[in-house]
Order: structure tokens, then C-alpha cells, then sequence
């Protein structure tokens, strides 16, 4: 039996999913701009983000094979580049079978490659650690890398390298890191992929072969409100509706801990989200929502299940009004600075008891 009582839910706006897809790959539009659906889809709804762009991208990228899997259950045909490589052996094969391009990052990968029985004719991309330090093959060793592989794995090969602050359009190491990436694909004559999406808004000579669009797809910026992000639109509106109103007199408090204190009487809209749904628990009082077209702020501390927030100079606020914690109305990097967080933790945390509902 299905049957949602709340009203809490994430709505998913696919119109403004293609709309920030086809915005990003103008910009970038000598390379191929690559979906980043990995982590569901930052919290969206993978299958769903999927099958809107599959007839707009050539290319989906994820973390790992299951995440794959998954979307090729779904019906979706178009190429996937893993991003984590083979985690096992019969992961190539399991590539080879499904038209997975593997991301490979370490000398452990590449003994699997060798000791295959049959040579792998899949695409294969090759990590470079550029200075992220995180993932892939020293620049120095790159070379002895490429000269394991046989002639057709190399014929199709990509460089791959990630940066780690193309935000910062002040910091000279974006640059260098690209430099260093540029110097091994032309020396070894292959494609390369560098940008993700702040790298393709702030970077235009790393667009390369391939860009990685991941954040900005979503209508989100990675690099803040500039005039080149405000043609992105948010995609996920997180809301949820108020369950109960009620006066707390002078010199009360609210919630646990008694962390906020009543310095007027205040009237307080329980709303129905809580950290259990993936709303932040360390949310501030003062973060705000959005009710009947005015912005109000959360008190207390956030509850399992609920928040609670002032709406005494909220005229006509009644229960069952729908309150959103961010969305169009409320953009999720001042939930994130509010909360100690960022915009990536925020979406990829709403949780399962979160339906995600389509826009119509």
C-alpha cells in the first residue's frame, strides 16, 4: 500500500534540469559536457535526471559500477563513465558488457588490465593527479603507464585530471594544474577532460575533450552569484507544510536545550522536516524559510522530525501551509552557511522518507 500523509517532499524540476544542461553546454560548446548523475543524481533522482537528458547527452558519468547498473536496469543506453574505476577484476568485464568507460587511478587497476585473458576493447580513461592528491598516477609516472597499454586501449585514451580549487579565479594553481595535464596529452597525442563545473564557468582553456558538469546542472553555482550563474535554475525545492501554530509567551523557550528564547510574544509554526529527512540539525536560529511569499526565520533546534519558526509578522499563516526550505525561493548556500555546511551535503542528504516529486 503507498500512501504519503505528509506533505514534506523534494520537487524535481526536469524543465530546469535541461534548461541548465543546454545553458552550461553553450558555454563549453567545443567539448562534450558530460552529466554527473553519480550520489543519485546529487539527491535528485538519478533514473528520473537520466531519462530527461538521455536524448541531450552523449555521456553520463558515476561514482561506481552498481551506480551503472542501476541506471541501465532503468532502460538508460547512453555511454557511463565510472569515475572510480573497477573496484574488482570482473568489473571489466562487467564494462566491456554494459559500454561502461572505466576510469582508471592505480597500478592495481592496471595489473587487472594486464592479466586479462582477452584484451579489453572498452574506452578507457587514465586519472592524473594534478595536485588534487586525492586520486590517479603521478605526472612522472604516466608515461610507463600509457606504455602497458596495447595500441587500440591507447588509440581512444583520455586524461583525466580534477582540479581542487577552480572556484578561486585568484589562485594560480588551477592553471598549473592544467599545465601539467596539457603537457602529457600533447606529448602522448590523446584527448583530456579537466573542467568540472566551476572549471568550466571560470576556466575556459580547460574545457578540453570533455567537461564533467556535476553542481551547476543542478542549477546551483559553485563559484557564488556571478552574471554567468544566473541563468542557472534550481532544480530540487525541499518543502514541507506546517502541522501546528501556537503563542509562546515572553521569556519562553523552544525546542531542545532551550537554545532560543522568546524576547516578544511569538507565534510559532511547527513545520513538518526534520534532520531525519536530511534538513540540517545544525541549522542556526535565523536560517531562513520561505512561507506565503515572505522569509521567516527557523528557532530552537531542529528536531528528528520537526523545526519550528517565528511567524508573528506573518499575517494570514495558517496550517497546511507549505513552507520551503530551499528552492527557487531560498537559495541553499545561505542554508549551507547557516548550517556549517555546503550546498553538495545538503542535497545529497535528503533522505529516502523525502518523496521526490516530479514538477508538472
Amino acid at each position: 500500500m503507498n500512501h504519503t500523509s505528509r506533505h514534506t517532499q523534494a520537487i524535481i524540476d526536469l524543465d530546469a534540469l535541461v534548461n541548465n544542461y543546454q545553458y552550461i553546454d553553450s558555454l563549453a560548446s567545443n567539448s562534450n559536457t558530460i552529466a554527473v548523475i553519480k550520489a543519485d543524481a546529487y539527491g535528485h533522482d538519478a533514473n528520473e535526471v537520466a531519462r530527461a537528458l538521455s536524448s541531450k547527452v552523449t555521456c553520463f558519468a558515476v561514482g561506481f559500477i552498481d551506480e551503472a547498473l542501476a541506471l541501465r536496469r532503468d532502460g538508460i543506453n547512453n555511454e557511463i563513465l565510472i569515475l572510480e574505476g573497477p573496484f574488482n577484476q570482473s568489473d571489466f568485464d562487467i564494462a566491456q558488457k554494459y559500454n561502461f568507460i572505466l576510469m582508471l587511478h592505480s597500478d592495481y587497476q592496471i595489473q587487472w588490465l594486464n592479466s586479462m585473458s582477452a584484451e579489453f576493447s572498452g574506452d578507457l580513461w587514465l586519472k592524473v593527479d594534478t595536485g588534487m592528491n586525492r586520486l590517479g598516477f603521478p605526472v612522472g609516472q604516466v608515461d610507463n603507464i600509457i606504455s602497458q597499454l596495447t595500441e587500440k586501449q591507447r588509440s581512444k585514451l583520455v586524461l583525466c585530471s580534477h582540479f581542487s580549487t577552480a572556484e578561486q579565479l585568484d589562485n594560480a594553481k588551477p592553471l598549473k594544474q592544467l599545465a601539467a595535464l596539457k603537457k602529457l596529452v600533447s606529448k602522448h597525442d590523446c584527448k583530456f577532460s579537466m573542467a568540472n563545473s566551476a572549471g568550466i564557468l571560470n576556466w575556459p582553456a580547460s574545457h578540453g575533450d570533455h567537461t564533467r558538469l556535476g553542481l551547476a546542472l543542478y542549477g546551483i553555482s559553485p563559484i557564488g552569484d556571478t552574471p554567468i550563474t544566473q541563468a542557472l535554475i534550481p532544480v530540487m525545492t525541499l518543502q514541507a507544510n506546517i502541522i501546528a501554530i501556537h503563542t509562546v509567551p515572553i521569556g519562553e523557550t523552544v525546542g531542545y536545550g532551550d537554545i532560543w528564547q522568546a524576547k516578544r510574544e511569538t507565534t510559532i509554526a511547527t513545520v513538518a522536516i526534520g534532520y531525519a529527512d536530511g534538513y540540517p540539525r545544525n541549522a542556526k536560529s535565523g536560517t531562513p524559510v520561505f512561507i506565503n511569499g515572505k522569509v521567516v526565520p527557523l528557532v530552537g533546534r531542529v528536531s528528528m522530525d520537526m523545526i519550528t519558526v517565528d511567524i508573528t509578522d506573518l499575517a494570514n499563516t495558517v496550517i497546511g501551509d507549505i513552507v520551503e526550505l530551499w528552492g527557487k525561493n531560498i537559495n541553499i548556500d545561505i542554508v549551507a552557511r547557516h548550517s556549517d555546511s555546503i550546498n553538495y551535503e545538503l542535497l545529497t542528504r535528503v533522505s529516502k522518507r523525502v518523496p521526490k516529486v516530479i514538477a508538472e
